[in-house]
């Protein structure tokens, strides 16, 4: 019991007693280890996977979506490199009346048993705009002939590279002008006869050094190709031995022959690039399409012959 003062009142330093739901009743808390067990803080393992799956999920969107934006920014520059070769050929032919060689092939005695060998590509720098280098090039000698020749033929032309190409290689050229192809057409048991010089920038063996003029495209300059993308070619076989591994700008090894009865059959030396179902091509009127690489083995076929007398409807323009 609590003392009293002799007034009959508690001391001041002892709390008074307070009754049972009294108002400001004051309650006690209770022990640690009497309260209610608290939920542990934090992720349980399936929440954590969960949010990783998520994650991971979104990521590969992301990533997939970056990498086709990536495709057809390259795609683009493609297109439009192929585009200015075009002009460029047909700028060339606008001032000589005729395409330029595919390759000047003229024999020109032991020494040079297969003439020159200089390329179209060689041939439109100026129409181009690389006159500077086109100044460079002695062109009575052989293409990588010691020299100014050889340096020139190791620069790079960024116009001439398709940004979706793998190699690296000196002087690389992604871009092949079409000199024929050896497809069999339907009811035909072997190719055409012309085969080596039914496209449009052939090889000239003559010392008049002409090439395809456009009166003799007859099947239209709109329907018959005259540049295709080729990329990461490497030696092709009918070439002269001594040459390097790849086909640079420089040399007229980089004409197209199409055999291969479609585009971007791998390891031909046709019509092919990295591009996802199909490659580019240019006309000889100037125009730049995207061709499918399902397209029709005999449209194919007369896609790359100057005059067999097919038609295109829909598929050129």
């Amino acid at each position: 019991m609590p003392r009293l003062s002799p007034c009959g009142i508690l001391p001041s330093h002892e709390p008074a007693p307070t009754a049972v739901g009294a108002v400001g009743t004051s309650i006690r808390t209770l022990p640690r280890d009497r309260q209610a067990p608290r939920r542990p803080r934090g992720f349980a393992l399936v929440e954590l996977l969960v949010v990783l799956a998520i994650i991971g999920t979104l990521s590969g969107l992301l990533l997939t979506a970056v990498s086709h934006m990536r495709e057809a920014g390259r795609k683009l520059q493609c297109s439009n490199n192929l585009k200015q070769v075009a002009l460029g050929v047909c700028t060339y032919q606008a001032a000589r009346r005729t395409f330029p060689p595919g390759a000047e092939a003229i024999p020109a005695g032991p020494a040079l048993p297969g003439g020159t060998e200089h390329a179209w590509s060689s041939f439109i720098l100026p129409q181009i705009e690389e006159a500077g280098i086109a100044a460079r090039i002695d062109y009575g000698k052989r293409w990588d002939a010691a020299g100014a020749n050889a340096t020139a033929a190791a620069l790079t032309i960024p116009t001439y590279v398709c940004p979706s190409g793998v190699l690296s290689l000196p002087g690389k050229q992604d871009y092949g002008g079409i000199a024929g192809t050896y497809i069999i057409p339907s009811g035909m048991d072997h190719p055409a006869l012309d085969a080596h010089s039914n496209g449009t920038l052939i090889p000239v063996v003559s010392a008049a050094r002409r090439g395809v003029m456009p009166s003799e495209v007859l099947d239209g300059l709109s329907s018959t190709l005259l540049v295709a993308e080729s990329v990461d070619r490497g030696h092709p076989p009918r070439w002269s031995a001594g040459g390097p591994d790849h086909l640079p700008w420089a040399w007229g090894a980089n004409t197209i022959y199409q055999i291969a009865p479609f585009i971007n059959v791998k390891d031909d030396q046709g019509i092919r690039s990295n591009h996802i179902g199909g490659a580019f091509g240019a006309f000889a009127d100037g125009h730049g399409r995207f061709l499918d690489e399902n397209l029709d083995t005999d449209v194919l076929a007369a896609l790359c012959t100057r005059s067999g007398g097919e038609t295109n409807t829909g598929v050129a323009n």
